[in-house]
């Protein structure tokens, strides 16, 4: 039953598996990023500062990597934004844990959204239908039972007449 996949195959399948990669890092990356931003931080020197964080996020080993986000440093008023430090997100404490999942959800309708744009893309693009079923019935039949209702017949087209001018 197993079927022999041709080199071309697997390149392609790692092409949109790399593709598929890519899209979810730069999407995490997107949303940890503007997790709990503040609208008075310069956007300037802090995205250079965030640019360089991320690079250094992406030359750990893959697990550290995995386990590892930008999260906002506050003062300790909670209100204002210092900056952003890499934290290890399976250490966070209940409430940040909380936010940062917060943060990460409140974005998924959006995501998926992009996605789904994205294939329609890719098949309109390359040409591929998809494929439509189509039913027809021959002979068809339906039967069913009725329960009279306080002793009044069906609602047939007749006896809803006859009940409006009785």
């Amino acid at each position: 039953m197993a079927q022999l996949v041709g080199s071309e195959e697997i390149e392609l399948l790692r092409s949109e598996l790399s593709e598929i990669g890519r899209s979810v890092r730069s999407s995490f990356r997107h949303h940890t990023s503007s997790l709990l931003t503040n609208s008075d931080i310069s956007p300037g020197n802090n995205h250079d500062e965030e640019v360089l964080q991320w690079a250094a996020i992406d030359r750990l080993p893959t697990f550290d990597r995995l386990r590892s986000s930008l999260f906002d440093e506050e003062n300790g008023d909670g209100h204002d934004v210092k900056g952003k430090k890499v934290v290890d997100v399976t250490k966070l404490l209940a409430p940040e844990r909380h936010m940062f999942i917060e943060k990460l959800i409140k974005h998924i309708e959006n995501d998926n959204l992009q996605l789904l744009q994205k294939l329609r893309k890719r098949t309109d693009k390359v040409g591929v239908q998809l494929p439509s079923v189509e039913v027809r019935y021959k002979n068809l039949r339906v039967e069913a039972e009725c329960e009279v209702v306080h002793g009044k017949p069906l609602p047939t087209l007749w006896n809803s007449l006859q009940s409006m001018l009785s």
